[in-house]
């Protein structure tokens, strides 16, 4: 848009009015969280952990689904490195537009990594991943998911923003790996029920919590190490009952909805 364009805008009269009525508006939204449900999957979010407590964050596979849904094209429009004052690469900055291909209506955003965001556990920088590719893909991967969740997402936030430094994201990958072969035992198994029940969990919130944990693999207390149970007792004893249904509802909405297949997606190809 050039200089004399924008002057045109500024000197129409009115008031700003919206797009569509309200009860448009809420249908949108209650289309784009029907999405969430239908076409997301337990792999398409991030719990992480934040002061508010713990929040599911959308991933990059789900927001390029969300692109794919409402008919986006996504355009890369600024690349470039970030350099210090004596010319060393500290951070990389992109910027995208998304652009809806059915109005024309599009939407700018810009994400940056620095070098500093690439740490271990122990918040020292780690080299395999402090490379210049790796700050450019996760600069791009913002730029791309913030512009098209700003046009189409009502706002929301995508797990690849976060940083480690102002988030606690949970390992239960990590801590979940068993370093036995010994079930667990049924004193064990008990107090798993034992403990849900006090926190109010039903038997089908305990299942999705162990398919969450197990990333889909077991949803059986009967399926459970010894220190598989042990962490679980741990976990529900420790966390608010709130940040585990938090936790656990993408598996809620992955049991109680349509699974997406490959023929789902090949259809939307062509919307």
């Amino acid at each position: 848009m050039n200089k004399n364009e924008v002057q045109a805008m500024e000197q129409q009269p009115g008031l700003i009015t919206p797009a569509g009525s309200l009860d448009q508006t809420v249908e949108q939204f209650r289309i784009y969280q029907q999405m969430k449900n239908k076409l997301g999957t337990r792999d398409d979010f991030q719990a992480i952990r934040t002061k508010e407590g713990v929040k599911n964050h959308p991933k990059k596979s789900f927001v390029r689904k969300v692109q794919r849904f409402f008919n986006l094209s996504c355009e890369i429009v600024q690349d470039e490195p970030l350099r210090d004052s004596d010319g060393n690469v500290i951070a990389w900055l992109a910027k995208a537009r998304a652009i809806h291909l059915g109005t024309g209506a599009f939407q700018e955003a810009d994400g940056s990594c620095a070098f500093d965001e690439k740490v271990d556990k122990r918040g020292e920088l780690d080299p395999k991943r402090a490379t210049i590719h790796n700050i450019r893909s996760h600069a791009v991967t913002r730029a791309k998911n913030r512009a098209i969740l700003d046009l189409v997402g009502f706002g929301e936030v995508s797990a690849e923003e976060m940083t480690d430094n102002e988030y606690d994201v949970p390992q239960q990958s990590q801590q979940w790996k068993s370093n036995g072969d010994a079930k667990a035992t049924e004193k064990q198994i008990s107090k798993i029920h034992v403990v849900a029940n006090k926190k109010g969990l039903d038997k089908s919130e305990v299942k999705q919590l162990i398919r969450y944990l197990s990333k889909g693999e077991k949803e059986s207390t009967k399926d459970l190490k010894r220190d598989q149970a042990s962490y679980i007792i741990d976990l529900m004893e420790k966390t608010d009952v709130e940040e585990i249904r938090k936790m656990i509802s993408p598996v809620a909405a992955v049991i109680e909805n349509h699974v997406p297949t490959d023929e789902d997606l090949k259809e939307l190809d062509s919307v």
